[in-house]
């Protein structure tokens, strides 16, 4: 590099950095994106539904997907063929950067990455709680808490809330919590019946304002005190809870086979509808509440009374839990097709296969939407880039400029949105040239 490119480089490397100082990526750490469960995802989503990538991990894939720092962690389990178990891959090009067996029969559990971002916590269908060093897949700690784990296994997405790791199992409808280091903190275990007599296999924890909710034996959903263990309340239930709570303005919502309720923080009723739910968790935000059905519709509800707003006709019952992004909301129906849906009026934008039945969530993070199915693909689907929009947020910007010098450098892989001048390379004369459109 001569001098000159190299004071160009070296002036533009500083620009950058205090331009994106406090510029952070978008990350899916959990199960519907925060410890509220809420789904509700900030930043731009694809409005196309053009595939970015598709990767065959083999088996099928019931499980949504996390997503921290650019990397994506998801779990396949039996059926199909193929090696299973954890993989971590690089969420622009889908290359798998490594796998652990958690097991030797995968999972269905979406992972939790901590705040850290250097371990995540995964059940696997052994059983087991498992801690994973998110560097090299390695196993840090693993902890048995289903002791008869039959077909789902530890079915529960791990929520991390306070430095401490939440998770349901189906046996005993219980409740653990753990610290990172994987120290058993406390249980609480609603009673003890058969396999998904007390709680349903596939349902998990949420948290807010120092309390823990989920559903158990009864059938109700308990609120816990985290603190004290104490529980605060629990409310019966007209079916056994078949979703994870999502709590949004001091209201928790959550389904069972037959009902959709809402319960304000003291577990005072606000409303319920008859609506049949199973797996497909509720997803909040403006004031709006919207959750699949067993009766192939996607429904978007009044959060305040319970109102239907709309409800869109799909092709099969919905199992998978919805997400919201950039003015959109997306679910996948059974028999394997994801919709995009306007999240206003439910007018359906975009629609694309999965090749195969579908239970699992939909997970975004930086314009782009992950999700896997039975046919061992996971797939990524994406809206055409803006040449010089290198973190698919729709716009030209410094953290695009950073982008682009670090794919110079090779700290990250190159793409051909990076290739400002057309030369056939990245490097640091694309991005000052991507810097120079940010401040034009």
């Amino acid at each position: 590099m001569n001098p000159k490119t190299m004071i160009k480089t070296v002036a533009l490397t500083a620009m950058v950095l205090a331009l994106t100082a406090t510029i952070a990526v978008a990350d899916y750490p959990q199960f519907h994106c925060d410890p509220q469960r809420t789904g509700n995802v900030s930043g731009p989503a694809p409005v196309t539904g053009d595939l970015l990538w598709k990767t065959d991990i083999g088996c099928f894939i019931n499980s949504g997907a996390s997503i921290a720092d650019r990397q994506v962690y998801v779990a396949n389990r039996i059926g199909g063929s193929g090696t299973l178990g954890l993989y971590c891959l690089n969420e622009t090009t889908g290359e798998v950067i490594w796998s652990n067996p958690i097991g030797g029969s995968g999972g269905i559990s979406t992972p939790a990455i901590s705040e850290s971002g250097d371990r995540l916590f995964v059940g696997s269908l052994t059983g087991e709680l498992y801690c994973v060093n998110t560097a090299d897949g390695g196993t840090i700690w693993n902890r048995t808490i289903e002791p008869n784990p039959t077909y789902w296994g530890a079915g529960s997405c791990p929520l991390i809330y306070d430095d401490t790791v939440f998770v349901n199992t189906a046996s005993d409808g219980a409740l653990f919590a753990y610290d990172l280091n994987g120290n058993e903190l406390w249980k609480i275990a609603t009673t003890t019946g058969s396999y998904g007599s007390s709680a349903a296999y596939y349902i998990s924890p949420a948290a807010y304002d120092g309390n823990i909710f989920f559903g158990g034996a009864g059938p109700a959903l308990y609120c816990v005190n985290i603190t004290t263990q104490k529980e605060v309340w629990n409310v019966s239930t007209e079916g056994m809870v078949s979703t994870t709570p999502a709590i949004d303005y001091d209201i928790v919502y959550f389904g069972t086979e037959t009902r959709v309720y809402a319960l304000h923080l003291n577990g005072a009723e606000v409303w319920n509808r008859s609506i049949p739910c199973r797996l497909s968790s509720p997803a909040v935000a403006h004031g709006r509440v919207y959750i699949g059905d067993l009766d192939k519709h996607l429904n978007c509800l009044d959060s305040g009374n319970g109102s239907t707003i709309w409800t869109a006709p799909v092709g099969s019952k919905i199992q998978s839990s919805p997400v919201i992004a950039g003015g959109m909301v997306y679910a996948a129906e059974y028999k394997g097709t994801l919709y995009g849906f306007d999240s206003d009026c439910g007018t359906i934008v975009w629609s694309g296969g999965t090749a195969d039945y579908n239970i699992a969530q939909p997970a975004v993070s930086d314009g782009i939407l992950i999700i896997g199915s039975d046919s061992g693909f996971l797939y990524a689907f994406s809206d055409p880039p803006l040449l010089g929009d290198l973190n698919c947020d729709g716009a030209i910007t410094a953290a695009d400029a950073m982008v682009a010098l670090e794919m110079a450098v090779g700290a990250v892989p190159a793409v051909d949105g990076a290739d400002m001048n057309c030369d056939g390379a990245v490097t640091s004369v694309d991005a000052l040239i991507v810097m120079r459109a940010n401040l034009q």
